[in-house]
């Protein structure tokens, strides 16, 4: 045997990781754990901060829809103390007159007494517009103060088919036409209200209501029974109410934070 000669796997490197390696390993995943526990902590105090505002917000707006209602509401018992009929969906903000009152069957034009009646509720439509706290003569609530009416989308709808033989469409333009005039002509501040967006506040538009076709009966061929009819599961069409004149309140809500 030489001298010198060194073991066997002497000169070889070693399997096993060195105290320096795992001391740097042990301190990477460290690093790591603390990077995304600092994250987890930066989201969770973002929606402890957010759940305030936006809870804020949600209360803001449920006061505005309670005023509005009140608003819709209050409007409506004025409407009725000068004979002019409606019907309010005060949680939705809108009011619904039917339009007989306003216009005979079939006719685009106003009668003399539907102009009359457009007067007074322009005058009333004009004071809940343009109320402050301090407007004499409102119920109490009845003026918003959270925030303001932004628009007053108002629409004659009939389903009526016009006696003149006009479209039906031409003489829903018509009776949007009067109904605008008629409302600004007896209150021009209505004329001069715009929204927030600088849109008219007052918008008047007319539309046709088609109502549903009625089934057609089965005929049976000559020698045959008539097929009996099959289950349906579809709940029967309700037409709407006929020739009214809806007007929906909007209001302009505050952005969300």
């Amino acid at each position: 045997m030489r001298r010198g000669t060194r073991a066997h796997g002497e000169d070889q490197e070693s399997y096993f990781a060195s105290m320096s390696d795992l001391m740097a390993g042990i301190v990477f995943i460290f690093l790591i754990m603390l990077m995304a526990l600092s994250m987890y902590n930066i989201e969770e105090a973002t929606k402890t901060q957010d759940q305030p505002a936006e809870k804020t917000y949600q209360d803001t707006i449920d006061t505005i829809m309670e005023e509005r209602a009140r608003m819709v509401e209050a409007l409506r018992q004025d409407l009725a103390a000068r004979h002019i009929e409606a019907t309010a969906d005060a949680a939705n903000g809108i009011l619904r007159l039917p339009a007989p009152q306003f216009f005979a069957s079939g006719a685009a034009a106003l009668k003399p007494e539907g102009r009359e009646k457009l007067a007074a509720a322009a005058a009333l439509l004009a004071r809940y517009l343009t109320c402050t706290p301090q407007t004499p003569d409102l119920p109490a609530g009845a003026c918003p103060r959270t925030a303001p009416v932004d628009q007053v989308d108002t629409a004659i709808a009939n389903t009526t088919p016009p006696s003149q033989g006009m479209a039906p469409e031409t003489m829903a333009r018509i009776q949007a036409l009067e109904i605008s005039a008629a409302l600004t002509s007896a209150q021009p501040t209505l004329y001069e209200l715009h929204g927030r967006a600088g849109q008219p506040m007052l918008a008047v538009r007319g539309t046709t209501i088609t109502p549903p076709a009625a089934p057609k009966a089965v005929t049976a061929r000559h020698g045959h029974r008539p097929a009996p009819a099959a289950p349906t599961t579809t709940p029967p069409i309700t037409a709407p109410a006929a020739d009214q004149l809806t007007l929906t309140f909007t209001m302009a809500l505050p952005a969300r934070p």
